[in-house]
């Protein structure tokens, strides 16, 4: 979540980067697993005016930003951002993805990106992954009807979950 530096510092880190991908001409950049609206805040002072599209997305818990902030004011940020072409959310549990994809759509008026984990849970004192995969078609039929027009997988989502995704979408 937080840094323990200003959005200063997070511009200045950013920038000379953000430059270097905007100079190889992208089709879009990807700003994404954001977990913090003030990085969001200084990523989107460095995408501003530059003439190419990018999507900014956010690592959420619930409806909050890591760094638990307001989602809805996470993304209210890049609302009026010319540059910003989709909002939304990846490397979250599919359930926190479910409402976020309708409040991105709802706060900023743009397409909405979901790429969400498989929805199983690291356990660090095991070193494992623990639970079942909750990402599925029911979601991606749920995401697109909120709003997502970019949907995939973040974190243990493979192949043939991106596959099936495709065909549910119709695109498989």
């Amino acid at each position: 979540g937080r840094y323990g530096v200003g959005e200063a510092a997070l511009e200045a880190f950013h920038r000379p980067r953000i430059e270097v991908l905007a100079a190889a001409g992208p089709d879009v950049l990807a700003l994404e697993t954001v977990p913090d609206a003030d990085e969001a805040r200084a990523l989107l002072r460095c995408v501003r005016g530059s003439g190419v599209p990018a999507w900014l997305s956010y690592s959420v818990a619930g409806d909050r930003t890591r760094a638990g902030q307001p989602l809805a004011e996470a993304f209210a940020l890049a609302a009026e951002v010319e540059e910003v072409m989709a909002v939304g959310v990846n490397c979250c549990a599919p359930e926190d993805a479910d409402a976020a994809v309708a409040l991105a759509a709802r706060v900023t008026g743009k397409p909405v990106v979901v790429y969400p984990n498989s929805g199983e849970r690291w356990d660090a004192d095991a070193r494992g992954w623990r639970g079942a995969a909750t990402f599925g078609a029911e979601r991606v039929r749920g995401w697109r009807s909120a709003g997502a027009a970019l949907i995939g997988g973040c974190c243990r989502v493979g192949p043939d979950e991106v596959a099936r995704v495709a065909g549910v979408l119709g695109r498989g």
